[in-house]
């Protein structure tokens, strides 16, 4: 993950509306980050996401998340192309 100065991941306030998004640190926070734009993300923003991170970095964190929605997570199998078996969060879901 390269974060020069040229390097600014919009962060909109309807997926951050509860926080001060200025204290967010980029590096520090990433798995805040990117979980909260895959849950209350638009989906400009989660590719924004993916471009910003990488997709071996947004998937290792989505990975290892023990929460993701529904939404979320098959959003995240699919842009990713990770099983979901794959992810922590597939195993709290409800299969029916």
């Amino acid at each position: 993950m390269n974060l020069g100065s040229d390097d600014i991941l919009p962060l909109p306030g309807y997926a951050f509306w509860d926080i001060n998004r200025e204290n967010l640190d980029f590096s520090r926070d990433k798995g805040f980050i990117i979980s909260r734009m895959f849950e209350r993300g638009k989906f400009d923003d989660v590719l924004s996401v993916i471009v910003f991170y990488g997709k071996d970095e947004t998937g290792n964190v989505l990975q290892n998340n023990k929460y993701l929605s529904r939404p979320g997570l098959f959003l995240a199998h699919t842009l990713l192309g990770l099983p979901l078996q794959d992810f922590k969060a597939y195993g709290t879901l409800k299969h029916n």
